[in-house]
């Protein structure tokens, strides 16, 4: 249960990075979160991706 609210609140800032990364500065979670994303392999960085970009297409309904 903590992974996954681990990884629902990384969606969360990893979508907000692309809007947001020029306006202000990430929070001590949101830093955590993305240093978390940086430790994944690569195949895991990837599946991540499409896991967001479905997530995007889910939401534009």
């Amino acid at each position: 249960m903590a992974k996954a609210q681990g990884i629902i609140g990384f969606l969360g800032v990893f979508s907000g990075l692309s809007i947001s990364r020029r306006s202000r500065r990430l929070s001590s979670e949101e830093v955590k979160l993305v240093e978390q994303y940086r430790e994944l392999s690569e195949s895991d960085r990837i599946a991540m991706r499409y896991l967001v970009d479905a997530m995007h297409r889910v939401s534009q309904f």
